[in-house]
């Protein structure tokens, strides 16, 4: 009985060693947490100059494009703004993408295919200026969802004094509406690229 413990205490010392002189297997990789949004590879691949079709989860963007399936979205974050409301976390990065929601054209800059707009949170829509890139639009109103790169801060000359705000560049074209009958008159007409008005 004896022997038999000293050949377990023998057995249990050298694998211990083993452990410590490296022969034990390798750790395992190291947890990689899973990518959240859509990465720029994708928005612009599918997305670049096209429409696409929003889901109804307000804390995300869910986004497909329209031959997809209907359970195949891909993920971006909502433009919430620059604000001391929004979550460290939430503040936007540049050269980051993002899709605009409920915002609203308040008046053409001297560029074309330049608006400020009101755009944000829910709680608070700041000024931003929106760069169209096919679309053209044809007067003020609610802008459809659009997925958009935030570019930076730029100063611009607005309400009579020079002002930094965010430059929030079209990458699609306006939201495919989705939710019957044609699109309500509040929000603004536009064209894209020569077409007619839709």
């Amino acid at each position: 009985m004896v022997n038999r413990s000293r050949q377990l205490l023998c057995a249990a010392i050298l694998a211990l060693a083993a452990a410590v002189s490296g022969c034990s297997p390798a750790p395992p990789e190291p947890y990689t947490k899973p990518t959240r949004y859509a990465s720029p590879e994708q928005i612009e691949l599918e997305f670049r100059g096209k429409t696409f079709v929003l889901g109804d989860n307000t804390q995300v963007a869910m986004v497909r494009a329209p031959n997809w399936p209907k359970d195949r979205w891909l993920r971006l974050p909502f433009w919430l703004g620059i604000d001391v409301l929004v979550p460290g976390v939430l503040q936007p990065r540049e050269g980051d993408y993002y899709v605009i929601s409920e915002a609203r054209l308040i008046k053409p800059l001297d560029q074309p295919g330049q608006w400020i707009i009101a755009a944000g949170s829910a709680l608070i829509k700041k000024e931003a200026v929106f760069v169209t890139t096919k679309t053209h639009y044809l007067g003020r109103g609610k802008i459809l969802p659009t997925i958009v790169q935030f570019t930076g801060m730029r100063a611009f000359r607005y309400a009579g004094e020079e002002v930094k705000l965010p430059v929030l560049t079209e990458v699609s074209l306006p939201m495919k509406w989705t939710l019957g009958g044609p699109v309500p008159p509040s929000y603004a007409r536009y064209r894209v690229s020569g077409e007619f008005p839709g």
